[in-house]
């Protein structure tokens, strides 16, 4: 009768018992990420469809802001304007140009995200748009810059001249440089105002929450398969059993 004995060896043990519960984890936070993709898909759309929001010096906002319509009436701070560097859309790169619109009657504004611009073939040359004095009305989504962007450098404060290239959108920088205060979202323009330019903007969808489950999967996997390993090579025949045979 075949009997299989219980005989571990340390470093495989070792291994396992470090590895396991490391491969377990990650699969548990790519669960955790697709949760997340999927609360950021149900609140985008549960809200994408809303009136606008007038945008006044009067009027009280929700205090989680992000994805809802926003309509504002002021005028643009050109002065201000500058271009948010490593935008990619159809595999050409490009900027996004970012405008403060100046609230009416009010010393506060918002910043307006009014699409991608194609980049220059000479990374050098810093691109200009001409942008009207005219007291405009602007619809667009709200949206929460991301508070932490990978960056090769970080941004310094501005001090003296303003800089027209940025790597990463920050909000606080942008306020502790201009002389008003701005709200702490950006709107995404529409795609009707006419001052805009190319404007393709990203949309949750089922894509991301997919992949983050087969993430998951794979951990899960590799976790299984190391333990169904540990196991065929740990337990083996007794050497009665080899003997009786």
């Amino acid at each position: 009768m075949l009997r299989v004995q219980f005989r571990p060896r340390l470093i495989p043990s070792i291994c396992t018992l470090i590895l396991a519960p490391i491969l377990a984890a990650l699969g548990m936070w790519q669960l955790d990420r697709a949760k997340e993709k999927a609360d950021i898909q149900t609140k985008h759309q549960s809200r994408f469809t809303a009136a606008p929001i007038d945008l006044a010096v009067d009027v009280t906002l929700p205090q989680d802001i992000e994805f809802y319509p926003i309509r504002v009436t002021g005028r643009w701070d050109e002065s201000r304007q500058f271009y948010l560097d490593n935008q990619i859309l159809g595999g050409r790169a490009g900027y996004h140009v970012i405008t403060p619109l100046l609230l009416r009657g009010a010393e506060t504004g918002v910043l307006v995200n009014r699409g991608w611009i194609l980049a220059s073939p000479d990374r050098s040359e810093v691109p200009s748009v001409e942008t009207s004095d005219d007291e405009t009305t602007v619809t667009g989504i709200a949206v929460i810059p991301p508070s932490e962007v990978f960056q090769l450098e970080e941004q310094a404060p501005i001090q003296g001249k303003w800089e027209t290239v940025w790597q990463a959108l920050d909000l606080v920088r942008f306020d502790d440089a201009a002389p008003y205060s701005i709200a702490n979202f950006v709107i995404q323009m529409d795609k009707e105002h006419p001052s805009g330019f190319e404007r393709q903007w990203n949309q949750p969808t089922d894509k991301w929450i997919l992949r983050h489950k087969a993430y998951a999967f794979q951990w899960y996997a590799l976790c299984a398969a190391l333990l169904v390993i540990y196991c065929v090579f740990t337990f083996r025949p007794s050497p009665e059993s080899d003997s009786e045979s």
